[in-house]
């Protein structure tokens, strides 16, 4: 299973997420050497958990607020032996064409489906949820034979303490030749290790890597994380 650090950013630092108010969300206080310098960030938490996949939200993309990209670009291109996945909303940036750079496509900013198997075949699609599907409602059932990578992201779920939404995660329709993610809500190891056992390929994490009782041997070889390439 593929346990992947989420990181959100907004004005050029890393914030925490809470329930999807981007408005309010504030800059991370430092925790556990941690700062929110995106680049001291992510070196450290490859120090620590070794990841080999990031996602990063672009929370000024998101929310039609400027955006970040040619930092993350930056992050990319200084850590080349991890892959990022990069999260913008729904519009294409030819600045995110590096190689371990993989952008989504996340239906809460889809507005159409015109072309999507052509302009958005190499993208990782997001089913994004917040009390209720967001985005255009054909955007989950839309065939395509790139669809390849799907992550289940509650965005109600993200930053409490409730843990994901099981039920909400049983009712959902999963194809063999796909693989899923889940984002939200993932608080504890045995999560990580239920999701796995649901069939899930891999989960968004974030507030579980700053947890006293979180075992960073756990999350590298109990979970079955493979460590990056390369700190450079």
């Amino acid at each position: 299973m593929d346990i992947i650090p989420a990181i959100d950013i907004k004005n050029g630092k890393v914030v925490k997420a809470l329930k999807g108010d981007r408005k309010n969300y504030q800059p991370i206080s430092n925790d556990k050497g941690f700062t929110c310098n995106p680049f001291t960030y992510i070196k450290k938490m490859i120090h620590i958990y070794h990841p080999r996949i990031f996602y990063i939200a672009d929370i000024n993309s998101l929310s039609n607020n400027e955006d970040n990209i040619d930092l993350i670009i930056e992050i990319a291109r200084q850590f080349r032996g991890c892959i990022f996945w990069v999260d913008i909303g729904g519009r294409v940036d030819r600045r995110l064409n590096i190689i371990n750079i993989v952008p989504i496509l996340c239906s809460e900013n889809c507005t159409t489906i015109k072309n999507i198997n052509y302009i958005y075949k190499d993208y990782i699609h997001s089913y994004d949820y917040k009390g209720k599907p967001l985005g255009i409602q054909v955007f989950q059932k839309l065939y395509s034979s790139y669809k390849s990578r799907v992550i289940f992201m509650n965005i109600s779920d993200v930053g409490n303490d409730n843990g994901p939404n099981y039920k909400h995660i049983r009712s959902m329709n999963k194809k063999s030749s796909i693989k899923y993610y889940i984002g939200g809500g993932v608080k504890s190891v045995l999560d990580i290790n239920k999701l796995e056992t649901m069939g899930f390929s891999g989960v968004l994490v974030s507030s579980i890597l700053f947890k006293n009782f979180t075992s960073s041997y756990l999350i590298t070889k109990r979970a079955g994380n493979k460590p990056a390439l390369s700190l450079e």
